[in-house]
């Protein structure tokens, strides 16, 4: 998920808003303690990144991160935790790639591949052509030129690898090269030190061709070299989809409210394979855990259900949070709200509400206990780019906790994503952060908002610039119903 730097909004609540959404001193100071003092989000993520690693979905890894976190759920007492199962219409499995200009030198080149893209079927050689898709989806090179070349495409559209306008026009650019009969589609990473990106949102089930990421010095390496003269290369990627035959499945446990709202507090628990996902989206899983076991310790009686739900398949297209939303279609007007985490472990600033603007002025005396870790704040706009966009999508409200940006950015999605970069002391305070929220919220005796009709749902997505990737992954002629 994207880091972006957000203009903040700080709410402060009347006295009497916030009475209406007490977290009492004592559970405030028992939540706080317990994330600061057990270490136990830290704990759970050195087990998930050390002893699992990466989880790509669909893989081993991934059964064995829903087996742990089922498991250690029921150890906490969760007595209700249990898998609900979803298919995939197919796994990936990354093989050797290797790339090398032939023509008119002989250089190695860093590349890797993306995600459910395929391989090459053997060494395939090509002329190197460079172009650029603009911010209006269109290439500055005729397709009909592009026929069994590789291609290297700059996008050229503010933000970075994983902002929604970039996904969207990679996925263009991706479907025109195939249409072309392009040998390759090869995109600079944005990176430093020549680390690669890996990404197969908006790719999956399969790319048209090979994708790679290639190194951001070795990317002005071939620059330097089309400047002067023609370019040949080499490339051979072998990787492999698999059938996937029991699918994949979301972890769900929840402590019991006295009436018939829910709230959802999630993350997703997949990753990808070059490095541990302890960050993306380790962290987040952590936190959520650490944060449902505090409270399940605590004995709380809320007035809404708190459910769990910890998601697989969110890098392929929240393809867990999409299943989940399916399964449970029939109680969706009963969901106060999602809470999520997918930004990385670093110290928390607040609340971002998505563009829902209607929810700062509600929200405000509910984020009054986060003051205990400096994140009382709420955040009018934010990049969507995790399985909020599933829930904002049909309207109901989603908020993430936002945390500083630190290095994360630089190490997402990249070799570098591992256990040494994340702060057990932002980490614990994460978890304080969300189990704060979650308490004040699901202890309401209502919520004073609401879930979106079909109509303002599709404006608060042309208004964010969601429906291009909501389009993506549903189909161009969706609209929310």
């Amino acid at each position: 998920m994207l880091k972006a730097v957000a203009v903040f909004v700080l709410f402060l609540p009347s006295l009497s808003a916030a009475q209406s959404a007490v977290v009492s001193r004592v559970d405030s100071e028992r939540i706080v303690g317990a994330a600061m003092t057990r270490n136990g989000a830290m704990d759970f993520l050195e087990i998930l990144s050390d002893r699992i690693g990466g989880r790509v979905t669909g893989s081993l890894e991934s059964a064995a991160a829903a087996s742990l976190i089922i498991k250690t759920l029921t150890d906490a007492g969760f007595a209700n935790a249990h898998i609900e199962q979803y298919s995939i219409e197919s796994g990936w499995r990354r093989g050797p790639a290797t790339a090398a200009v032939i023509g008119p030198v002989s250089h190695p080149v860093f590349v890797g591949s993306y995600g459910w893209a395929p391989g090459t079927n053997g060494p395939a050689q090509a002329r190197l052509v460079e172009a650029n898709i603009s911010a209006d989806g269109r290439l500055d090179v005729p397709l009909t030129n592009l026929r069994d070349a590789a291609v290297m495409v700059n996008i050229n559209v503010a933000g970075n690898s994983h902002s929604t306008d970039y996904i969207v026009l990679r996925a263009k650019a991706i479907r025109d090269l195939a249409s072309a009969g392009a040998a390759a589609m090869l995109i600079p990473s944005d990176k430093p030190h020549r680390m690669l990106y890996t990404s197969a949102y908006t790719i999956y089930p399969r790319a048209g061709l090979p994708v790679l990421s290639v190194a951001k010095e070795d990317a002005a390496f071939l620059r330097r070299l089309m400047i002067k003269e023609p370019v040949r290369v080499q490339l051979e990627i072998h990787n492999d989809f698999l059938p996937v035959a029991e699918g994949e499945r979301n972890v769900i446990a929840e402590i019991p409210g006295t009436g018939n709202d829910i709230v959802v507090v999630g993350a997703h628990f997949d990753s990808w394979d070059w490095a541990q996902g302890a960050n993306d989206n380790g962290s987040g899983v952590a936190a959520v855990l650490e944060a449902a076991r505090i409270l399940r310790s605590m004995d709380i009686k809320p007035k809404a259900t708190v459910r769990f739900v910890f998601f697989s398949g969110e890098e392929q297209g929240c393809l867990g949070s999409r299943a989940y939303l399916d399964a449970h279609k029939g109680e969706l007007d009963r969901y106060r709200i999602l809470i999520m985490m997918d930004g990385g472990a670093q110290s928390p600033l607040g609340i971002a509400v998505k563009g829902r603007h209607d929810l700062l002025q509600p929200l405000a005396p509910f984020i009054e206990p986060l003051q205990a870790v400096g994140a009382n704040r709420l955040i009018p706009d934010d990049e969507v780019g995790s399985d909020d966009e599933a829930f904002i999508a049909l309207g109901i409200p989603a908020v993430e906790l936002m945390t500083e940006p630190g290095d994360y950015d630089a190490n997402h999605h990249s070799v570098a994503d591992t256990l040494d970069k994340v702060d057990p002391r932002a980490l614990a305070a994460d978890t304080a952060g969300i189990a704060l929220l979650t308490l004040a919220i699901a202890n309401a005796e209502r919520a004073p908002w609401r879930r979106l009709q079909a109509p303002e749902t599709l404006e608060l997505l042309k208004r964010t610039g969601m429906l291009g990737e909501a389009r993506l992954i549903r189909g161009e002629s969706w609209v929310p119903q």
